[in-house]
């Protein structure tokens, strides 16, 4: 009989264990998928300018920039602490290095490393080193692009070539980050901004000619740039027709097409007032030649894009108090980017410069 009983009681423990088992594996359908739903979610993915799918599986706490106007979004989002890499020419360039030290103390110190000098010029071994979770490079740098996914290395392709492309980058880097809600901050402001522009602009549009920086006087830009982009936020209109991005003039063409702005960039208006064939044209003869200076101030391939419209603005619609607007406008602009405290420094760095 103890036998007997003893043998039941392993059958019954045996059916209790396989039970306890088959019940503890039996996961309803619908919490499984949704816990793979949450793994899912936990991850960040966006698409880069090459139409690449960049996934990292929490915000990135190491960044290599190897694009300086990258760089700059990740200051104006709040993500500067992440940044381990940036270009040696932050360093190398006096306008850059004045502005960018008073973002990070860092930087003030030259403490970042600098695993490239240009855009172009990339140590690879220097990147690796840094064990980068993110790396933020141009579009154009195929190789480099390639070499580092090789290395399982996460890579976001930037080209911040037109507004729309600045507006994303600056989004996916909010994902990238963590910052997203910093950077919706940032996009709504932009496009507040951008309407209020449109709709206080001058109907016909003043015809803006753009001449580029170094006394580049004939080198203009046409359809397809960054400056026409900033001349169509301004509700203003480019005197060049063609797409081509960066046409050279000449000065008969300059004069028969009698501008009422030339806009330069990072370049001084005496350039273009001392030039006697250039008299006659109605920018010269009204004063209407400004420029975009200091460049780091206006850098079309950031947010700050807004800026250079915003000011470009208030030049072409001038008034009792324009000036005083276009200071104002300038010092809101740059605090709602980088709080009250940095924009009063860039503004003064300006003024010395």
């Amino acid at each position: 009989m103890y036998i007997f009983r003893q043998k039941i009681w392993h059958i019954v423990m045996h059916m209790l264990c396989v039970t306890l088992s088959l019940s503890a594996c039996s996961v309803p359908t619908s919490v499984a998928e949704s816990d793979h739903s949450a793994i899912l979610s936990a991850h960040i993915q966006v698409t880069d300018a090459l139409n690449h799918t960049v996934t990292l599986t929490r915000p990135a706490q190491r960044i290599v920039v190897l694009f300086e106007a990258s760089l700059d979004d990740l200051y104006m989002l709040g993500a500067g602490n992440a940044v381990v890499g940036i270009p040696a020419k932050i360093y190398h360039s006096p306008n850059l290095f004045a502005a960018y030290r008073l973002l990070d103390s860092r930087i003030a110190q030259q403490k970042i490393a600098t695993p490239s000098s240009w855009e172009a010029s990339t140590n690879l071994e220097s990147i690796v080193a840094l064990q980068p979770d993110l790396v933020l490079v141009n579009s154009g740098q195929q190789d480099v692009i390639e070499l580092l996914k090789s290395m399982h290395i996460a890579v976001y392709a930037v080209q911040s070539e037109n507004y729309p492309q600045t507006r994303k980058e600056l989004l996916d880097l909010g994902e990238l980050t963590g910052t997203s809600n910093r950077a919706n901050q940032l996009t709504h402001f932009i496009e507040h901004e951008i309407k209020t522009m449109q709709n206080s602009s001058r109907t016909p549009p003043k015809q803006v000619y753009y001449a580029w920086s170094g006394g580049r006087i004939f080198s203009t830009s046409g359809r397809n740039s960054m400056p026409n982009t900033v001349m169509t936020l301004a509700g203003t209109e480019n005197i060049i027709k063609i797409d081509v991005d960066q046409p050279t003039v000449n000065p008969e063409h300059l004069i028969e097409w009698n501008p009422d702005v030339i806009l330069l960039w990072n370049s001084n208006p005496e350039l273009i007032y001392a030039r006697p064939e250039l008299h006659a044209l109605k920018a010269v003869q009204n004063k209407h030649v400004f420029s975009l200076n200091p460049s780091f101030l206006f850098n079309p391939h950031t947010p700050k894009i807004l800026l250079a419209a915003n000011q470009l603005h208030h030049w072409v619609n001038p008034s009792a108090h324009s000036v005083t607007h276009a200071s104002q406008d300038q010092k809101r602009i740059l605090s709602m980017f980088y709080g009250p405290i940095i924009a009063e420094q860039l503004l003064q760095l300006a003024k010395n410069t």
